[in-house]
C-alpha cells in the first residue's frame, strides 16, 4: 500500500512541474494558427473537428497533439500542482481559491465540449414548434401522412443499402447517395423508369462546400415490392419543395432528406415577429420575436430579440435569423442546450474572490 502511495505522489509530483506548461503553451498556439488558418479551406465545422475536437492532428507528415490532448494534459497537469504543491496555509489561501477556480473553468470546458447541443427552431407566425433542427446532421426520412415511420442518419446510406421496414410492405435500394449534390439534366437515354422531376434532372456528387449549410445533400434510389404500383426510379435532396410520394393503395409514403431533430422539452408559439429597418435603407436594424412558452400545461410570454436572448431549462434560445419571402412572416431562433453554462460564472467568482482575498491578506501583512 506505501508502495502505490509514493508512486501516486511520484507521479502527481513529475506532473506539477512547471515544465509541463512550457511545453504545451507553444503546441496550443501553433493549434490556434492551424486551426483558424484551416478554416478557410475546410470550414468552421471540419476544422474544429480536426483540431480542436481531436486527440491529435498533423502537419504534413508530423502528428502533433490536438485541443483534446490539450486540454487533458493542462487540466492533469494543473490539478497535479493544486493537490500536491499548494502551500496549505492561511497565508496562500487566495491563492489556492484562484488555482481552484482556474481548475473549474477548465472542468466547464470540458462539460460544454462533452454535452453542448446546437441547432435552430423555424417557426411562422402563429405556429408552435418544439422540434429543433440540427445544423449538420442529415437523416432520411419516411412518412405516412405526419407520421414518421422510418429515420435513419444520412452517414449510413451507401448505394446498395436495402431498407425494408416491415410496416412499409415494399422496399428501397440506395442507388446514389452524395452529402453534396450538383443537379444536371438526365440524358434522355437514361431517362426510363424514372418518376417526375427525376426522369429530367439527376444528382452529382461533388465535393464538399467547406461551409456545411450549403452542402446540398440528397439520394437517388429504386422501389420495389409494390406489385409495379410504384416500382420506379425516385431521388429526394434537402429542402425539396416536392419530396417523391410513394402510393400503395390507399396508403401514401414520403421520402425526404432533412435535417436531424431533437426534442424540446417545451413548445414555443410565434405570436408575432418585428423587425426594423434603418433609415433610408432595407438592411435590418433589429428584429425581435414575441412568443409564448408551453411547459406542461403553463403558459407565458417571452421576448427574444438580437443580444437578448431567452433562457430556460437549460436552453438558450437566441434570435437569429428570419424569413419574410412567404405570406407569414418566419422566426428563426438558434438553441444551445449547454450543461457547462454555469461553470465561467462560477469560476469567475471563485477567482475574483481568491484574488480579493490575496490581495486583503497582503495589505494586512504588509501594514503590520
Amino acid at each position: 500500500m506505501n508502495v502505490v502511495i509514493k508512486m501516486i505522489c511520484s507521479i502527481g509530483l513529475r506532473l506539477s512541474r512547471p515544465d509541463i506548461l512550457f511545453w504545451i503553451l507553444p503546441l496550443m498556439m501553433i493549434l490556434l494558427i492551424a486551426g483558424t488558418v484551416a478554416q478557410k479551406s475546410f470550414g468552421v465545422l471540419n476544422s474544429q473537428q480536426i483540431y480542436f475536437s481531436s486527440f491529435y492532428y498533423t502537419i504534413g507528415l508530423i502528428p502533433l497533439p490536438g485541443g483534446i490532448s490539450l486540454i487533458g494534459i493542462l487540466f492533469v497537469s494543473l490539478l497535479a500542482k493544486f493537490l500536491f504543491k499548494s502551500e496549505w496555509s492561511w497565508r496562500k489561501s487566495g491563492t489556492i481559491i484562484s488555482h481552484f477556480g482556474v481548475l473549474i473553468l477548465i472542468l466547464g470546458g470540458i462539460v460544454t465540449f462533452a454535452t453542448s447541443k446546437e441547432g435552430y427552431l423555424t417557426i411562422g407566425e402563429g405556429q408552435t414548434s418544439s422540434a429543433i433542427e440540427d445544423y449538420h446532421e442529415r437523416q432520411i426520412v419516411i412518412r405516412a401522412g405526419a407520421t414518421s415511420v422510418y429515420e435513419a442518419s444520412f452517414e449510413s446510406l451507401k448505394p446498395g443499402t436495402v431498407i425494408a421496414p416491415s410496416s412499409l410492405g415494399f422496399q428501397i435500394t440506395i442507388d446514389k447517395a452524395c452529402y453534396n449534390c450538383s443537379i444536371s439534366r438526365r440524358a434522355p437515354k437514361d431517362q426510363d423508369g424514372w418518376t417526375v422531376p427525376g426522369k429530367f434532372m439527376q444528382l452529382n456528387a461533388k465535393d464538399n462546400d467547406p461551409q456545411d449549410e450549403m452542402n446540398l445533400t440528397g439520394i437517388e434510389f429504386h422501389v420495389s415490392g409494390t406489385k409495379n404500383l410504384s416500382d420506379n426510379k425516385y431521388l429526394t435532396f434537402d429542402k425539396f419543395p416536392k419530396p417523391p410520394e410513394i402510393k400503395i393503395g390507399p396508403k401514401s409514403y414520403v421520402v425526404t432528406i432533412e435535417r436531424a431533430k431533437r426534442p424540446l422539452p417545451f413548445s414555443i408559439t410565434l405570436q408575432s415577429f418585428k423587425r426594423d429597418f434603418y433609415t433610408g435603407t432595407d438592411i435590418a436594424k433589429s428584429y425581435q420575436s414575441y412568443i409564448q412558452v408551453n411547459d406542461n400545461g403553463q403558459k407565458w410570454q417571452a421576448l427574444i430579440q438580437m443580444n437578448s436572448p431567452l433562457r430556460y431549462r437549460g436552453f438558450t434560445l437566441y434570435q437569429s435569423s428570419f424569413d419574410m419571402s412567404g405570406e407569414k412572416p418566419f422566426t428563426i431562433l438558434a438553441v444551445v442546450e449547454n450543461k457547462g453554462r454555469v461553470f465561467p460564472y462560477i469560476a469567475t467568482l471563485i477567482i475574483a474572490f481568491g484574488l480579493i482575498l490575496h490581495l486583503a491578506i497582503r495589505l494586512k501583512r504588509d501594514r503590520t
